[in-house]
């Protein structure tokens, strides 16, 4: 079977022929807007980089942001990631403090001022990522801690209609590469219980989910378990390295749990990489999964054993994707 889609590149709008393997959903229209990136941190100072998250910061340097979301937006980026870290105790310039379910004025102060600079600059879509931190997270607990789940889960009911009062269309993710892999019953519990209270109260167009470590080959394997009947309509994995086996991977273990229809958001790649969007384009045209968007990561993949997680702030440059039609 060939259907065809239109690509988006370099501003112009291409016919593009791609051959969808038998038994494969057609590869629906892909998005009208490009992807862009993961915008988590401002600045960098060598490596360092806690002070300048741009939720927990935003205050700190509105004008500074305001400047990189348009040159990221000049560059042609349409759609962002913006993280919102949090743990039970006082910021640390990075994650911050959910005690009682709920962020201090100044940072829910911070995600509004954030959304709306945003929106402003004329992203057309944004995906806020959830990330419990320390005791938080559940990958930290030897036991199920109810007190630590009950945070997150209110924190993210206070959260909700913050992002949706910014009038931007947006995906909500409930925890960034939360995902239970091999032998996390915790890690799956929390997913499943945390799954089943946000779709009861606020459905499930808005979300992805929980996004899936691509290269963790244990956590595709859980999304069945996790999401039940229940599926997400979008689903967000993150790969880095050989991504078009990585892609194919994750997508055949995604077909043989059921998942077969829903577009792939890849919310997390190497930065600005040649390789790692010539893998995907070819990937999706294998498979006949579309991808949504892509959202690159601030890191190199020539910088991997430099700077741990982040190489690069603000992450203006986009062409490598946007030459390959994402």
């Amino acid at each position: 079977m060939v259907t065809r889609t239109l690509v988006v590149a370099a501003g112009i709008v291409l016919a593009v022929t791609l051959a969808v393997p038998a038994g494969a959903d057609p590869v629906a229209p892909a998005p009208a807007a490009s992807g862009g990136s993961n915008y988590d941190f401002y600045y960098l100072d060598g490596c360092y980089r806690q002070p300048y998250q741009v939720t927990a910061a935003f205050d700190k340097a509105p004008t500074i942001i305001a400047y990189q979301l348009a040159g990221m937006k000049r560059a042609g980026q349409n759609r962002l990631s913006i993280g919102v870290y949090h743990h039970h105790g006082a910021d640390d310039g990075t994650a911050m403090d959910s005690t009682g379910g709920h962020l201090a004025p100044r940072g829910q102060e911070n995600l509004a001022g954030l959304l709306a600079d945003i929106k402003q600059a004329g992203f057309a879509e944004v995906t806020v990522v959830v990330h419990p931190s320390d005791g938080n997270n559940p990958r930290t607990w030897s036991s199920w801690q109810d007190s630590m789940y009950e945070e997150n889960w209110q924190l993210i009911q206070s959260l909700h209609p913050i992002i949706a009062a910014a009038g931007l269309p947006f995906h909500l993710d409930l925890g960034g590469e939360l995902t239970a892999s091999t032998d996390e019953s915790l890690v799956l519990r929390y997913d499943q219980q945390l799954w089943q209270a946000y779709t009861a109260k606020f459905g499930r167009t808005d979300t992805v989910g929980f996004s899936v470590n691509g290269t963790d080959p244990g956590q595709v394997l859980n999304v069945g378990k996790m999401y039940g009947s229940t599926q997400p309509s979008m689903m967000d994995i993150h790969i880095y390295g050989d991504e078009y086996s990585q892609f194919v991977y994750n997508d055949d273990r995604l077909r043989q749990q059921g998942f077969t229809s829903q577009p792939l958001i890849i919310g997390e790649a190497y930065y600005n990489d040649k390789e790692a969007a010539s893998g995907f384009a070819q990937a999706t045209r294998k498979t006949g999964r579309q991808i949504y968007y892509l959202t690159q990561w601030p890191k190199t993949r020539a910088g991997d054993t430099e700077c741990a997680r982040v190489d690069v702030a603000p992450p203006t440059n986009y062409a490598e994707y946007a030459a390959a039609g994402f």
